[in-house]
């Protein structure tokens, strides 16, 4: 939220980030602000999760693990009401050092999300390999499977797939309340869009909790 420029996109600074190699203080920042924000919201009685976006340059940086503990541990929030979410299109490559360090933080009871899944051609042995909780299903599929059959199949073949390696599945921008009717009747477990908020700063967020939960 810039004073002068208003609400800045990521996709504005995060490519900026990652080449001047600033992405691991960025990162950083981000996670102490939502470490400390996911307490003040558990002392208001909001038994919330988290989740963060991190990059897989983060996740080539051995200390990431350690710095990650030490934030959860300083704001004093169990490491499972924090949720590290890796894009899909990030998995593909040589990740042996990233999953050594998601390995450790699943150990450590830190949940582990794979984010706009179906975007990124990851390989399903990537899938097996590295302990994710939780698939997510880009907002393209769930934004066309009300016309388009392909897209349809899409989301439900994903949410069997997520179901049969154990994984929870939430399906993002959902934006309608025919959507979200269909995504319950295949077992999508979670969802996330427009239909229930727009994204909001944590004071409204508040309010808007308690008027709605």
């Amino acid at each position: 939220q810039h004073p002068v420029d208003g609400l800045i996109y990521p996709d504005r600074f995060i490519g900026l980030a990652e080449k001047y190699s600033l992405i691991n203080v960025l990162t950083g920042k981000v996670l102490e602000q939502a470490c400390i924000q996911a307490k003040v919201w558990q002392q208001a009685g909001y038994e919330l999760k988290v989740a963060v976006n991190v990059s897989m340059d983060n996740l080539a940086s051995l200390d990431f693990q350690d710095v990650v503990v030490a934030l959860a541990a300083k704001a004093g929030i169990a490491p499972n009401k924090i949720v590290l979410e890796i894009t899909e299109s990030q998995l593909m490559g040589d990740i042996r050092v990233s999953l050594e360090i998601l390995t450790r933080l699943r150990l450590k009871r830190f949940h582990l999300s794979i984010d706009d899944f179906g975007t990124g051609h990851s390989s399903l042995s990537q899938l097996r390999d590295i302990p994710f909780d939780e698939l997510k299903i880009d907002q393209g599929f769930v934004r066309d499977m009300g016309h388009a059959e392909d897209a349809l199949a899409i989301v439900c073949a994903v949410v069997g797939l997520g179901h049969a390696l154990s994984l929870a599945v939430t399906a993002e921008g959902v934006e309608t309340e025919g959507q979200r009717e269909r995504l319950a009747a295949m077992g999508c477990d979670e969802a996330q869009g427009f239909l229930f908020s727009a994204p909001m700063d944590p004071a409204a967020f508040a309010r808007h909790f308690r008027a709605t939960c």
